[in-house]
């Protein structure tokens, strides 16, 4: 190969990383960088005096954009949830990617409630996140019920904004399966992962106000009532 067909070899590189930049998916734009810079490199050992330093300066790229290539592959992955996991996913989360939900169910944990268990107490703080798959909650102040929490809507997220003391109490009603994250867990979450902030906020806002309508449609029934 002489000088001037390795001439031909910058040019594709460069055009090589125009289309790099041009391409919105991560995974193609590090491949057509590893190829633009694999490219590149019989250029710099052509010339009359080699030019290593761009040579490992290429490889170093390289080897970046590999190893970035490596961990796409790796988290799109077909993901395997269990039974529980897909239940929950397809009632409440799957505005989630299947990979990003299974890192919030993991840092949580499943738990059975049998008739009369608690998860909501009055006059202490909420200290946890729950979800039920199966089983409704009672929600109560002293022995009056103010709502009924089905499965698939978070317990515990008004209060868990605000800080403040539950004003009732709240039971399950029959034998449930629900998800319990601790508050301090889903924080160290989402500063982990600040770019699912805004779907867990979209998730938490369209809970808030499922939990509105359905108080609202209560407040009419007992009007007409």
């Amino acid at each position: 190969m002489t000088i001037h067909l390795a001439d031909y070899l910058v040019h594709f590189s460069n055009v090589l990383m125009l289309v790099a930049y041009s391409v919105r998916d991560m995974l193609w734009l590090r491949w057509f960088a590893v190829a633009a810079a694999l490219t590149n490199i019989p250029y710099f050992l052509l010339q009359p005096t080699t030019l290593w330093p761009p040579v490992v300066w290429a490889l170093v790229f390289t080897t970046i954009n590999l190893y970035q290539i490596v961990r796409i592959y790796l988290e799109r992955r077909p993901v395997a949830l269990s039974v529980d996991e897909q239940t929950l996913y397809d009632m409440a989360f799957r505005s989630l990617r299947p990979r990003e939900f299974v890192s919030l169910a993991l840092i949580g944990e499943w738990k059975t409630a049998t008739t009369g268990d608690q998860v909501l107490t009055s006059g202490r703080p909420v200290s946890h996140l729950c979800i039920a798959i199966s089983g409704t909650v009672r929600v109560h102040r002293d022995d009056r019920e103010v709502g009924v929490i089905p499965p698939g809507r978070l317990i515990g997220t008004a209060l868990a904004l605000t800080g403040d003391p539950s004003p009732v109490d709240g039971t399950f009603t029959t034998t449930a399966r629900y998800l319990s994250w601790p508050l301090q867990s889903i924080r160290s979450f989402v500063d982990r992962r600040p770019e699912l902030r805004v779907t867990l906020q979209g998730l938490v806002s369209r809970d808030l106000a499922g939990k509105l309508a359905q108080a609202a449609a209560g407040r009419a029934e007992d009007a007409r009532v």
